[in-house]
């Protein structure tokens, strides 16, 4: 179908809960390893800002946004194979960074495979860093250096939050408060002195676990080592463990070296508009996901 066929019967609307399911068979088909409640979660944390585009009435691509106040962010933006190159990625994308720029948003930021990054660039965004993606299996023998690592409370969460925002750049406290309420099991914290010093969130994947958010302060790498030893540990043997790293942070490389992980891909880091002068990526040790940083 020709450029201009597609343009001509092109629609965008808002992204409704009935939708989620075809979001879902798309990130199965591009193997993302995302799952449907991964999904229904993006969709909680901004109704307003996904979107959908309709060719002749079917859908065809969507895409998400997530606002964390001066800081915005765009993820799961999917085009049907057969509708690709044809215009439809950039017009979801404007219509993405318009909503977050009218909603008060002075940065934006993505992560973007290689292959697709042109795309970004061409409507302003810049590198950052790469983000590399690793993969390791989960073992219950990992030995702990210090008892300081507890499972993470709900009534701290206004606390963690504040702490990951010096790392994070921006507020994400319904982010963390959501995922600390569906996997209370998976979700660890370090204090020293009654002080978090870092913490960590793992769910469950379409396959496997992610794990992330993973902040830390940079100086505690032994306090880093702990909380994914924690997580491994309450996951058992044998179960895939997937995270995604900045570049710019080697400890958490380190540790995922010593605990077998290895790299299978890397993304991206791209922003638009105003740099974030709050922003340490040296503390956070795995990013919350591609979809929503």
């Amino acid at each position: 179908m020709s450029y201009l066929r597609v343009r001509a019967h092109l629609s965008i609307r808002p992204f409704e809960e009935k939708d989620i399911g075809f979001a879902y068979e798309m990130t199965v088909r591009e193997q993302w390893n995302v799952s449907r409640a991964d999904i229904k979660r993006m969709f909680n944390y901004e109704p307003n800002g996904c979107f959908i585009a309709e060719a002749k009435g079917s859908r065809v691509a969507h895409v998400f946004t997530v606002n964390y106040g001066s800081l915005g962010w765009i993820g799961l933006l999917i085009v049907e194979a057969e509708y690709r190159e044809k215009g439809i990625a950039t017009l979801l994308m404007k219509k993405a960074i318009d909503y977050l720029l009218h909603s008060g948003v002075e940065t934006i930021k993505l992560e973007a495979v290689p292959e697709i990054a042109d795309l970004y660039r061409k409507l302003g965004f810049v590198d950052e860093y790469d983000s590399l993606r690793f993969m390791g299996k989960s073992r219950k023998t990992i030995p702990l250096q210090s008892d300081s690592t507890i499972h993470m409370q709900k009534e701290k969460i206004e606390e963690i939050a504040k702490f990951d925002a010096a790392y994070f750049g921006a507020g994400r406290t319904t982010v963390l408060m959501s995922l600390c309420q569906e996997n209370p099991n998976l979700c660890f914290a370090s204090y020293k002195d009654s002080k978090i010093v870092g913490y960590l969130m793992c769910r469950r994947a379409e396959e496997g676990y992610n794990v992330g958010p993973f902040v830390c302060e940079p100086e505690e790498s032994r306090t880093a080592r702990d909380l994914l030893a924690r997580c491994m540990r309450e996951l058992g043997s044998e179960t895939s463990v997937y995270l995604g790293v900045p570049a710019v942070n080697e400890g958490t490389v380190e540790i995922l070296r010593e605990f077998g992980f290895e790299q299978y891909s890397k993304s991206i880091r791209m922003r638009l508009g105003k740099n974030l002068r709050n922003e340490r990526p040296s503390g956070v040790f795995a990013i919350g996901g591609a979809m929503k940083g």
